[in-house]
């Protein structure tokens, strides 16, 4: 899932003075594998927020202009050039739902009960099945879902959002010998959408709310003005002047993220590890553990998570809204005596980030 400007010089205003090569750390240790985008060249891509276009007449609070991220894309394709689904009758089928962007969206499988399998990558424990559910994925998530080819016919999996690419991102689920179909695309329906705080069956996880942690640390996540530019900022500071969790391996590390933004979604991503989500909202996770490494939090919202520090290195912990990130929102998680190994080539004129 991405989007894209079929205009990238109206988009340019709002991108001046936003050097994506300052986010990152020349001593990161992430090995993650990169996203390829294909089939769309020649088009800048990238946004903010929620396929909703409702904020600020569609400015984000940056100044992009939203309405700029014209096309929405599924494996670097769009609308029509989309290829189907084909499935057969009775085969069990597995999606697994890769947001590359940064905007999230809501996809909508019609016509099948289903399964949500994995949460970004991690398996959940007898998830139980829903329908006419719209799962929101977040920059950086990755959702699988599984259902049975038990409908014959033609379904749509779609995109819901009311901002004009929505209508691009959506294709179908096509039966083998089989073109009836009486479904209809509904992407401006406002749908309900499937949360992980109590989905499963209730399993005791790894880590709980009330033991004791070597580590903990509060992550406040904001806005402020530095100079004339928007700064996204963790505890008052922006990146590299954020304070560091500072770790030692075999340590119990217990984070509290609060989004104290007015308007934007902050996808806070974790390199090098996987933490269980043990409450939001002070709400405890009542169903199945939920393991994963990026949590998008919405404003107002209150996580908490927990991980051992169990990869020693230097690793980003950071918005996985890049354009927040570039402006600040990064810190890092850094084990006591780790020393990297790798030194650039000070010959190379692309430096790792």
């Amino acid at each position: 899932l991405d989007e894209w400007m079929s205009k990238p010089e109206e988009g340019e205003s709002s991108m001046e003075g936003m050097d994506h090569s300052n986010m990152g750390s020349e001593e990161d240790s992430d090995k993650e594998a990169d996203s390829e985008d294909s089939s769309m060249s020649g088009m800048d891509h990238g946004s903010m927020e929620s396929d909703s276009n409702d904020s600020m007449n569609g400015m984000g609070e940056m100044g992009h202009d939203m309405s700029a991220y014209d096309i929405f894309s599924i494996n670097g394709k769009s609308g029509d050039s989309i290829e189907p689904l084909k499935v057969k009758e009775g085969e069990k089928v597995r999606i697994r739902l890769v947001n590359v962007g940064y905007m999230s969206h809501k996809i909508h499988l019609h016509g099948h009960d289903f399964k949500v399998a994995a949460i970004d990558g991690q398996e959940l424990k007898q998830p139980k099945e829903i329908k006419d559910q719209v799962i929101s994925i977040a920059p950086g998530e990755r959702y699988d879902i599984e259902f049975t080819a038990d409908n014959p016919g033609e379904w749509f999996i779609e995109c819901h959002g009311d901002m004009e690419g929505t209508s691009g991102m959506k294709t179908k689920i096509q039966y083998e010998n089989s073109s009836n179909s009486t479904d209809k695309s509904n992407q401006s329906e406002e749908l309900p959408e499937f949360t992980f705080v109590n989905y499963g069956p209730s399993k005791q996880g790894e880590f709980s709310l009330d033991q004791k942690y070597d580590v903990e640390y509060k992550m406040d996540l904001n806005t402020a003005m530095n100079g004339s530019d928007m700064a996204y900022t963790i505890n008052g500071e922006i990146f590299p002047e954020t304070d560091n969790i500072n770790v030692k391996e075999g340590d119990l590390v217990k984070v509290t993220l609060t989004n104290n933004s007015m308007m934007d979604d902050h996808p806070m991503h974790l390199h090098g590890h996987f933490f269980q989500v043990l409450s939001k909202n002070g709400k405890p996770v009542e169903g199945s553990p939920i393991i994963k490494d990026t949590i998008n939090l919405k404003p107002g919202d209150v996580y908490v998570v927990a991980f051992k520090a169990d990869n020693p290195g230097n690793w980003l912990f950071h918005c996985h809204d890049l354009h927040h990130a570039t402006a600040g929102m990064v810190n890092m998680v850094k084990y006591d005596g780790f020393k990297p190994s790798f030194t650039p080539d000070p010959n190379a004129n692309n430096k790792p980030e």
